[in-house]
Formats: C-alpha cells, structure tokens, sequence
C-alpha cells in the first residue's frame, strides 16, 4: 500500500480572498491544512494542492456582547484552557477538547479541522450544538452562517462548496441558568480511543423548571444526532430522576447506531441511554452549585 503523502503544490495565501480563489481553482484536488492532523492520517490521494491557513487570523477566542467567537484555527490546547470557555454552561466545549487525543495532537488540532473532518464520532461537534453554535463560512462570493447541526451532511461530508472556507464558529451567549455536561465512552478509556458513543447536554431551568433543554449524541448516526423528542420531554416541566431517565431512553430510541469494530449497534443504543442520562445528571448538578454560588 502506497503510504506516500506528496502534494505537488503548497500555498500559504495572504488573506481570505486568495484563499477561497485557490480552493475554486483547485476545486476536489486541494485541501485546506492549519493542524494537519487528521489530513496527514487520511492522506487522500486524489490531493493534489495543500492551502495552509495559518496566516489567516484564524487562531482566536473572543467575547463579546453576542457571545464567543473562536477562530477556525484555534487548537485544542486554547480551546480547553482558556479562561472564556471555563464559565457554564461554555465549559462544556473545554470539556471535549480535553478529551480529544493526546496533549501534542492537541496543540496542533484546530476547532476548524474538528467540524470539517466530520466524523459520526467527533467530540467538538455535539458541545457547540447543545449551545445552538453557530458557523461562519466564507466562499469566493459569498459568506453564510449555518447552525453547527446543518453542517454535516453525511460519513466525513459536510456543507461546504468547493471554494468555501470555515472561518469562524459563534456561541451565543446563554442564560445564568443554564448548565451543560460532556460524556463520552472509548473503548480502553485512553486518550487516542475514538468514541463508542459521545454525548452532549444542556438544561436551561429557571425557578426550578426547565425552560430550555438541548441533547446531541455522536457514533450512533451517520451525522451528530438531535434527540429532539427527549429534549421535548424536558422542557416546562420540573426535572427529576425519572424525568432523565424517560428522556434518556428516548434519546436511546432515536438513535441509529451501526456495528463496527468498536461496538455493535445494541451496546451503543444501551449507552446512549446510559449517557445522556449522566449528562443531564451533571448538568442539572451544575445548576444546582450554580444557585449555591448566587
């Protein structure tokens, strides 16, 4: 097997402009490359030309009165340290970046190459989707805002044209009442394991009921599942141990799960329920420490 990984061309464009002009020149043959480290695992063959951004002014997290922006070039290591992220229910997208690979994977890996890899296990994906995230994509003449959630498309597939471009990921800013939680289940519980089955949730509960409720579920869809009908289940009523433990089963339902290597679809439904239920545990712990602290 051919293990060889040699594009013929590499640039390094100066601005956004060139950078999507180079992505419609080259259309399927060129990649996009900031961390590099699922690219030079898959090592396509049909690459022909490489687009480094990495001087693009891509590598950021900001607040602001809209909420947090984080550039598409952000590593992994800033995305689980910063001080921005670690208030709730943001901590929620720290707390996937913590659990993603090894700390030098992390340092280089960016949020941008995370959504646009799109896997059916990806960790990012399901923290920014249970805070309605959103993503700026800039083409050569056009920029769009899409909801994190419908920019997966299929298996490793996602909304971007040929000349477009993920330049920017937006979390708006969410009630004091709101608190989120992170699972996730690998097969030795090592660092470099791929999810069995990820989950991500956020309870917004104001005086005590719950006003708002989001759930996302990775590995057992062909995209980041929304269980829906268990966030339905939740919201306007006051949650309780089986309140969470229906809404758990629910979303165990609308999962799809497939045998693989890693797990057989039976064991990956049991664990979503298994999951979401401890996700919505922690975050409903999370509002409880939170009205202690006020």
């Amino acid at each position: 097997m051919d293990i060889l990984f040699r594009p013929r061309e590499y640039h390094r464009p100066r601005d956004l402009r060139e950078a999507t002009w180079l992505l419609s020149s080259f259309g399927r043959r060129a990649r996009v490359i900031a961390g590099g480290t699922d690219l030079l695992v898959d090592k396509p063959p049909d690459v022909e030309c490489l687009v480094d951004i990495s001087d693009l002014g891509l590598c950021y997290i900001r607040q602001d009165t809209d909420g947090i922006n984080i550039g598409a070039a952000t590593t992994l290591d800033l995305i689980e340290n910063s001080p921005i992220l670690s208030p709730e229910p943001y901590t929620v997208v720290s707390e996937a970046a913590s659990m993603m690979a090894t700390p030098a994977v992390r340092n280089r890996a960016t949020i941008g190459g995370n959504l646009c890899n799109a896997s059916p296990a990806a960790d990012l994906p399901l923290a920014l989707m249970v805070l309605d995230s959103t993503v700026k994509i800039v083409g050569l003449s056009r920029s769009r805002i899409l909801p994190v959630g419908d920019f997966f498309k299929d298996v490793n597939q996602t909304a971007l044209d040929e000349d477009e471009l993920l330049v920017e990921v937006h979390i708006p800013l969410s009630s004091e009442s709101s608190s989120a939680a992170f699972m996730k289940l690998r097969h030795h519980q090592t660092s470099v394991d791929l999810a069995i089955v990820n989950v991500a949730a956020r309870l917004t509960c104001p005086d005590s009921i719950c006003e708002d409720a989001r759930i996302a579920a990775g590995a057992v869809a062909k995209t980041p599942l929304h269980a829906r009908k268990a966030e339905e289940m939740l919201i306007g009523k006051k949650i309780d141990k089986e309140l969470i433990r229906n809404a758990a089963g629910a979303a165990s339902e609308e999962s799809k799960p497939i045998d693989d290597v890693r797990a057989s679809a039976g064991y990956r439904k049991r664990m979503v329920a298994v999951l979401v239920k401890r996700a919505l545990e922690a975050a409903l712990g999370g509002l409880e420490h939170g009205k202690s602290k006020r």
